[in-house]
């Protein structure tokens, strides 16, 4: 795609009033635009990116997002969608040979390869009892690699019958791994091992409540050489689609929270900002939070079983305790991991409530624009208790003082590993599950929607809402998983049905 833009489809009387710049909100901005609607976005923060975001201090930037970008393969599925909306072209894309580390006090090291024979190897040698399970497992993932599924698939109330011939023997041939893997959740996956260490390495990959076919996936996106590193994080993806919506017109206000969808007669008919302004449009799209959208936006007034079971019964990703660090030292010894290492603890780390005995962190020694240079960025993160964290931070002494506590903690324990590190530390940042609400509007500080368990990965939502008309939803509340690709498919899909809606051939151009 060209930086020229042909506008001779772009001008048209519909207008479109989309609620959020996160990832799904700018892409659903760019096809919406594509398509001839006169597109508006209002984001409450100050920049682009939404969960895709990454934070200053001192001279180093914090990413608090992207580990891996999936669809960086020229040629692959997804990447057809990236190229689209005129984001990957913009990126600089390295592939990790590393996915993740998983280091013991009393054991070797357990590397998880991007290759899967490589992997498979290191794996069989450490774990020979193992030997069967991880072949089991490893080769379907390697199957899984080969069969990639179409990502520019019409929603499923516009998919024909011929498209559904065209994906089915893609859908035959991954259906076996399917099956078998997500009826079992990653911590069910985890009690076949009999090696410890291996148990312990295969727990710290994903959250145990994860389907273990979640998991597959994510390896056999390694292996495909689909899930390269974009470098300078998560802000140069924001950037680059927020460029793309306002060169074909787009429009965005910043600082403009919506604090109420507009409807009249059962028709969304434009949104209300929090300092009163009313803006009209003909649709409404929300790629904001979805218990946010549905419940306070719109009142609640636009759910039924299906809708209400969203919130009863799925789970969303866990709340975050965000280490940042900003080192005097380039690393340049240390492996280069996409995913960060697993490192157990001799002294079990406080955070907040709970009690952990392994640090996961990030040493981002691949990524020079993070830091100045001879310096290295490092992130760790905590899964936490939301109730804890919001209540903490209605005493701001004791709130500072925790954060304080657990920075020290982190640092006491890296220079544990790496000796010296200590002093040189140059930057410290403490984010928790409020910072992430306060600056996402997050349901409950998630740092992503919904958590792909075994009952979500199949579970197909709805981008509409019953009984309400010229309103969508777009994101990872309507995709199991979450993650950026959420966001173009859904944003995509959105657009589709507007299009079928008003009789429109939809375009991607």
């Amino acid at each position: 795609m060209s930086d020229s833009v042909d506008s001779s489809h772009l001008n048209t009387d519909r207008s479109v009033a989309i609620i959020g710049a996160g990832i799904a909100g700018l892409c659903t901005g760019i096809y919406a635009r594509m398509n001839g609607y006169a597109a508006h976005i209002y984001e409450m923060h100050t920049k682009p990116g939404g969960l895709c975001t990454a934070w200053k201090r001192d001279g180093y930037t914090i990413d608090g997002c992207i580990h891996w970008f999936t669809g960086s393969r020229p040629g692959s599925s997804l990447y057809k969608l990236w190229h689209e909306i005129g984001l990957i072209q913009s990126l600089e894309l390295i592939d990790l040979d590393e996915f993740m580390r998983v280091e013991f006090t009393d054991a070797p090291t357990i590397v998880f390869h991007s290759d899967l024979d490589r992997l498979q190897r290191h794996l069989t040698e450490i774990a020979p009892e193992d030997a069967g399970l991880i072949s089991e497992f490893l080769s379907d993932a390697k199957r899984v690699a080969r069969y990639e599924l179409p990502s520019d698939l019409p929603p499923r109330e516009l998919m024909g019958l011929l498209t559904t011939l065209r994906i089915m023997p893609r859908m035959l041939r991954i259906m076996g791994p399917l099956r078998k893997w997500n009826a079992l959740t990653v911590a069910q996956f985890t009690e076949r091992i009999k090696n410890p260490q291996l148990r312990v390495a295969f727990s710290e990959l994903w959250l145990t409540e994860m389907s273990a076919f979640a998991l597959l996936m994510t390896l056999s996106w390694f292996h495909a050489r689909q899930a390269g590193y974009p470098i300078g994080g998560s802000m140069p993806i924001a950037e680059a689609a927020e460029r793309r919506f306002l060169q074909l017109g787009g429009e965005m206000d910043y600082r403009a929270r919506v604090t109420d969808i507009l409807v009249e007669n059962d028709r969304a008919t434009g949104v209300r900002l929090a300092d009163g302004r009313e803006q009209p449009a003909d649709v409404v799209v929300s790629a904001a939070d979805g218990h946010a959208t549905i419940f306070d936006m719109l009142k609640g007034r636009y759910v039924d079983d299906t809708v209400r079971g969203w919130f009863e019964d799925l789970t969303p990703f866990p709340p975050l305790v965000f280490v940042g660090l900003g080192v005097g030292r380039t690393f340049s010894d240390e492996p280069k991991v996409s995913n960060g290492s697993s490192l157990g603890l001799a002294r079990p780390i406080k955070v907040g409530n709970q009690t952990v005995d392994r640090l996961s962190y990030h040493l981002h020694n691949f990524d020079p624009m993070l830091a100045p240079e001879g310096k290295t960025a490092i992130t760790c993160m905590f899964a936490a208790d939301y109730e804890y964290w919001r209540d903490l931070s209605q005493d701001r002494e004791r709130y500072e003082a925790e954060k304080k506590a657990i920075a020290d903690a982190v640092v006491e324990a890296l220079d544990a590993r790496f000796p010296g590190l200590a002093g040189l530390v140059e930057m410290v940042d403490v984010a928790t599950p409020t910072t992430f609400e306060r600056y996402t509007g997050n349901w409950r500080g998630s740092f992503e929607g919904w958590l792909p368990t075994p009952a979500a990965m199949t579970n197909s939502m709805r981008r509409t809402l019953p009984g309400l008309d010229g309103f969508y939803m777009a994101g990872q509340w309507v995709a199991p998983g979450g993650g950026l690709p959420s966001g173009v498919m859904t944003g995509r899909e959105v657009v589709q049905l507007m299009c079928h809606q008003d009789g429109k051939r939809f375009r991607t151009g």
